[in-house]
């Protein structure tokens, strides 16, 4: 005589492996987002109050990148700020943080500051809309008079 299958045993089996699935699954792409670490960028100011941005990202090889912002003054009264970009909403120590994608770190941060454009990517540093490829110990140096062009808003309304 046969024994007839208990159909509960496999409901629970299904459950069981999909639940371990899960959260299997979840601990990876919890890990992935993580691993490479945030953006870490120092705000602070040279000895003569030039204002400027050390940048750094280990998992890039990303070491002592500096922008400078010449011919401007630094708004920071304490020692120097540094900040890591690990969830959205950080406030930088000057400037404004235009944009953020934490989804998957290092990410990319958009920063506005003393009217330039510096962005953050893995494949490199953006600053008023030129890429500079990452190099260990570059310093780039930002003048007033190489601004982005202000953006023109169109007069046509658009409906979307």
């Amino acid at each position: 005589m046969q024994q007839p299958d208990n159909i509960l045993k496999h409901v629970a089996l299904v459950g069981v492996l999909a639940v371990a699935s899960y959260f299997g699954l979840y601990a990876l792409d919890t890990h992935l987002r993580a691993r490479k670490g945030p953006w870490e960028v120092t705000f602070a100011a040279e000895s003569d109050g030039t204002p400027f941005l050390l940048i750094n990202q280990p998992a890039l090889g990303v070491r002592d990148v500096k922008v400078k912002f010449l011919n401007e003054t630094c708004p920071l009264t304490n020692a120097p700020q540094k900040i890591r970009f690990t969830e959205p909403g950080v406030k930088p120590a000057f400037g404004e943080l235009r944009f953020q994608d934490a989804t998957y770190l290092p990410g990319t941060v958009t920063l506005l500051a003393f009217n330039h454009e510096v962005e953050l990517i893995q494949r490199g540093l953006v600053l008023d809309r030129q890429e500079h490829r990452w190099q260990t110990g570059l310093t780039v140096g930002l003048m007033p008079t190489n601004q982005p062009p202000p953006v023109l808003q169109s007069k046509r309304k658009r409906n979307y």
